[in-house]
Parts: C-alpha cells; sequence; structure tokens
C-alpha cells in the first residue's frame, strides 16, 4: 500500500494577520514597506512571518507596488576582507526586518560599471556599496547607477551621493594627540595603504597634527590591514633607523603583527613603545598588553546604510545627504608616557 503525502499548504496573510491580531491590510503594509504601522506591530508581523516561512508573492508585489523589495551590496576592490562578513550578515538582518532580501556580489572598478548593470537587470530597489578605493567623480558614479538609488558605506568627504562614514579626520586626530597628551614626541605610523580612502585620511591627518603640535613625523609605512602587513612594516620603521617612541597602527588586526615585530627587536609595549589603532574589535581587548584603540561602532554604521538606502527608495525626492558617525577613544595598557631618558 503507498502512503499518501499530504503537501502542507503555505501560510497567507490572512493567517499572519490572525496570529498577530491585526488586519489584512496591516500585514499588506507591512509586506510592502509601507508607513502607518507602528514599530512594535511591525516587528511582531516580521517575526511571524519568518517562524511561519512565509514568503510574499514577489511576482504580485511587483506588479502593484513597481517594486521587487531586493537590495544588493556590491563590495567593490576589496583584498582582505577584514570584518566584512560580520557587517554583511548585519545588512542582511537590517534589510530583511524592513521586508527586502539583499543580494551581494563583488566587482573591480574595471567591471563596476557591469556589476550596476547587473543590478539593473535583477529589477533591484536599490544597492549599498562598499568600495574603499573607489575615487569617481559624482556624475560618472552617479551615471553608471542609472536611477538605481545607491549609498555608499564609505567616507567620502567631497562627494555630494548619499554615503555613511566614519570621519576619518577626527579619529585620527583622536588617537594621535592621546600620544601627544602623554608627551611623545616621535610618532610612527603604519597606516593603510593610502590607496584605500580610510588610508589616505589616516596618514594625511597623522601627519599634519604632527605638524601643528610643532612635532617632526615619525617613521611610516604602510600595510594592508593584515597581520603580516602589520609586522613587515614595523620591520621597516625599525630598520629606518629612525627614532619612535610611540605608533600608531592603521587597524586593531596589524597590531598582533606589529607587537611581535617589536619583541623580536627587544622592544616592550608600552615600556618602549606605545601602540595604539582603530577599530576596537574582538581581538583589541586579548592582545598582550590590551590595545588602546579608537572605537568604530560598525554594525551601527551597517545599520544605518541600509535603512538609509531604504529611505531612499521610499521617498524618491529625498535629497541625497551624507551621514557622519563619530567615534570614541577607548584607553587600555598598551599607551603610556615614554620613558625618560
Amino acid at each position: 500500500m503507498n502512503a499518501v503525502i499530504t503537501k502542507k499548504k503555505p501560510t497567507t496573510i490572512r493567517e499572519i494577520a490572525r496570529l498577530a491580531d491585526v488586519s489584512y491590510q496591516t500585514v499588506s503594509l507591512v509586506i510592502n514597506g509601507k508607513p502607518g504601522v507602528s514599530e512594535k506591530t511591525r516587528k511582531r508581523i516580521l517575526r511571524l512571518m519568518q517562524e511561519l516561512d512565509y514568503h510574499p508573492n514577489r511576482a504580485a508585489q511587483m506588479l502593484t507596488t513597481n517594486r521587487s523589495y531586493t537590495l544588493e551590496l556590491i563590495i567593490v576592490d576589496v583584498t582582505v576582507a577584514g570584518r566584512l562578513a560580520d557587517s554583511t550578515k548585519n545588512m542582511v538582518r537590517t534589510a530583511r526586518q524592513a521586508g527586502y532580501s539583499l543580494l551581494v556580489s563583488e566587482a573591480d572598478l574595471k567591471s563596476l560599471p557591469q556589476a550596476l548593470d547587473s543590478a539593473a537587470a535583477r529589477l533591484v530597489d536599490g544597492v549599498v556599496m562598499y568600495a574603499p578605493r573607489l575615487r569617481l567623480p559624482d556624475d560618472e558614479l552617479k551615471a553608471m547607477c542609472k536611477g538605481i538609488p545607491l549609498v555608499r558605506r564609505d567616507y567620502v568627504p567631497g562627494s555630494k551621493l548619499a554615503w555613511v562614514g566614519f570621519d576619518q579626520v577626527y579619529a585620527t586626530r583622536l588617537a594621535t594627540e592621546h600620544l601627544i597628551a602623554l608627551g611623545h614626541r616621535q610618532i610612527g605610523a603604519i597606516p593603510p595603504d593610502p590607496d584605500l580612502l580610510n588610508g589616505y585620511w589616516r596618514f594625511t591627518t597623522w601627519r599634519n597634527v604632527l605638524i601643528e603640535h610643532g612635532l617632526e613625523p615619525g617613521p611610516s609605512f604602510p600595510g594592508d590591514y593584515s597581520m603580516l602587513s602589520g609586522y613587515l612594516a614595523t620591520q621597516r620603521v625599525i630598520e629606518s633607523g629612525q627614532p619612535f617612541t610611540a605608533l600608531l597602527v592603521g587597524a586593531d588586526n596589524m597590531a598582533p603583527g606589529v607587537m611581535r615585530a617589536l619583541r623580536e627587536h627587544g622592544l616592550r609595549v608600552p615600556d618602549d613603545v606605545s601602540v595604539i589603532s582603530f577599530d576596537n574589535g574582538e581581538i583589541a581587548a586579548y592582545t598582550e598588553p590590551p590595545l588602546t584603540t579608537v572605537e568604530f561602532k560598525f554594525a551601527k554604521q551597517d545599520e544605518m546604510a541600509v535603512k538609509y538606502l531604504i529611505d531612499l527608495i521610499n521617498d524618491p525626492d529625498t535629497e541625497p545627504h551624507q551621514l557622519v558617525l563619530m567615534s570614541d577613544l577607548i584607553v587600555r595598557e598598551s599607551t603610556r608616557p615614554p620613558r625618560q631618558p
């Protein structure tokens, strides 16, 4: 005797409405990303949709709203991924909570126009772009987008397009002036590569702040965010023969390589050399000694970039603006006043 397989019926909007104790119209507003629903009710409906594995009929949605409820994250010219996986998860979660799905694609400068054409062909509603090396005139990048709303997840001063980024000038000044306040006068740097937007601003600001204070910039060699690059750059700093009592390091992830190179040359942190870095990632609290660092709340940046994009989609007449985030100094044990001669 053959068993009869009963196929489970898909969850309907009316079932979601009954379980959420709201009207059919309220659920429809949430599914279609419309206003008029309290945040508490919206979250309850979205949670039920997830628990019951409810998937809206995208074809019907597109016909009624002229939207796909799909966003795309385009990653451009990223060679060292660092914490990109965490950022991607943050953006996927934020998009899902707003009723959108998020696609992820990768491109370089040469293939970027094709990547944006592909996004248009997939009928995505908007694009978040993470392009830490990209320097393009606004008009050129806007033309590539062909009307698709775009938000860059980068610090791009001078650009009038929509972007969300941490103020790298403020952050670097915070770090450099912390070392100066401790009494350091010979301050070297291992910034990210100046081809990177953040690398350019950190190197330039470090140099400018020292000159403002009447100090000669110490030895400086760039890295690429990896531990190995931090190690190799520190070797070059030491081999340069220029004196230094402190190092400004481009990212927490580079710091273990920096500290190892210093130890191999008999230099102790912070007794002989103070080390300060950027990010306040998980590793910063567990190096030996724990790192003084400038904190960037990346999860907030990820969330704001997606929400800002959805705002632009919902109101196409919104004038693009720039959301500049500020950072905090986290003082730990890797910095101290220099040893007196």
